[in-house]
């Protein structure tokens, strides 16, 4: 009882920040921060060295889409294979940017590739419509399916076209690997348009969840406010009681000299995402924290917990009635993960508090043969969901591996 009393806490500070309105880049009142702690993503690939573009377009379905480029490496080489980076639940492209000089977004440029990362609908900078605001109701109305279906398939599209390349290279962490999957299984044509995908921490299979999502979908329901998945979303702006941004709540002193987290906060990320990598680098929990949650739908929430209950990867489950009107059926269809082509390369870790590594290895063993060209175990035993973007080892561990599997992809296409 004690995990699902956290959760409960958790969902209802969340619910007040959903309430709390728009997200402040800065929050008024707060001194003494590392400058880059509230920097956008263009000011923090600037801060590296590096000049970014913004792009947006608007899906078919009305919402603006939000992608960045990085334009040039420091050693100038342009124009190679393109790779398309999408981010975690309640996340942004930040979390590629924060890590800084040694993000491996930077290390693509550097050799050669030509970066884009997306901002899925509901993010920090994804927030427009042809006919809604983010404060509408239902302009929240949408999950991960959607973020797969249309914004990733769309994405991809406005890459291809602005680069002249036929294929590109897909790399996700999180939701954006499930995003990536349900775009393959539903819409097949697009295995024609990605050359290779490097999913990391990716939740798919669902028959051994146990961290919090697990216990989310019956709390959610239960939250005053939150039964209409369409209704509430997730931001990073102010707690309710505490009226600080996230990370103010998290630090004692929130200069940055004394970084030691607050015991709650310590047990909500261990609870959410398991125990961090240790040592723990201090800067890089600050500088996700800073930059997290940058916006998501309960929907999104929602539809992972009906996955986790059903034990099953399947569509949104919205009620006999609607599913039969959508699906012809009473419960809703699983992805037909057959349908994949593309060449897949899974990494996943044993501490992950959100994706059981047990799923991951199943997985693979769901693809059709030939597809799953490696299953990548990172060797420490607590490697947690986070530790992919801010361990300290995680260039060793994550993205030199990451590296050699898009290398392959490359001269594979050569």
């Amino acid at each position: 009882m004690a995990t699902l009393r956290t959760l409960v806490r958790v969902l209802v500070v969340l619910a007040a920040v959903a309430a709390s309105g728009a997200f402040l880049r800065r929050p008024r009142g707060l001194k003494h921060t590392k400058p880059e702690f509230w920097m956008d993503s263009v000011q923090l690939a600037r801060l590296q060295g590096y000049a970014m573009d913004m792009h947006r377009f608007f899906t078919s379905d009305g919402y603006e889409v939000a992608l960045h480029h990085i334009v040039a490496s420091k050693n100038g080489t342009l124009g190679g294979v393109p790779v398309l980076l999408g981010h975690g639940l309640a996340s942004c492209d930040e979390q590629w940017l924060a890590r800084g000089a040694t993000a491996l977004v930077y290390m693509l440029v550097e050799l050669g590739f030509d970066v884009w990362t997306v901002n899925y609908r509901g993010s920090f900078y994804s927030r427009g419509h042809k006919t809604l605001t983010s404060r509408h109701h239902d302009y929240w109305d949408f999950s991960w399916h959607e973020n797969g279906v249309v914004d990733q398939a769309e994405a991809i599209d406005y890459v291809l076209q602005a680069t002249g390349r036929q294929k590109l290279v897909v790399i996700g962490h999180s939701m954006s690997s499930t995003a990536q999957v349900v775009l393959l299984a539903e819409r097949p044509e697009y295995n024609d348009k990605v050359m290779g995908q490097v999913l990391l921490a990716p939740p798919v299979n669902f028959e051994h969840s146990t961290g919090a999502l697990a216990y989310a979908g019956k709390v959610l329901l239960n939250l005053p406010g939150m039964k209409e998945s369409g209704t509430e979303n997730v931001q990073n702006d102010v707690f309710s009681g505490f009226e600080k941004p996230f990370p103010q709540s998290c630090y004692p002193d929130h200069s940055g000299v004394n970084p030691k987290l607050f015991p709650f906060c310590q047990r909500l990320i261990e609870f959410v995402l398991g125990k961090v990598h240790e040592p723990v680098d201090p800067y890089q929990m600050q500088m996700i924290l800073h930059h997290y949650p940058a916006g998501s739908s309960i929907r999104q929430i929602r539809h992972f917990s009906q996955c986790i209950a059903a034990g099953k990867f399947m569509q949104y489950d919205y009620g006999k009635a609607r599913n039969q009107a959508l699906y012809g059926q009473d419960l809703p269809p699983e992805y037909n993960l057959t349908n994949i082509r593309t060449p897949t390369y899974l990494m996943y870790a044993l501490g992950d508090g959100s994706v059981n590594w047990k799923d991951v290895e199943i997985f693979g063993k769901l693809l059709s043969p030939g597809v799953l060209r490696k299953l990548h175990r990172l060797p420490p035993k607590d490697y947690c969901h986070v530790d992919f973007l801010i361990a300290r080892d995680a260039v060793e561990l994550v993205y030199v591996p990451v590296i050699k599997y898009l290398e392959e992809l490359r001269s594979g296409a050569s």
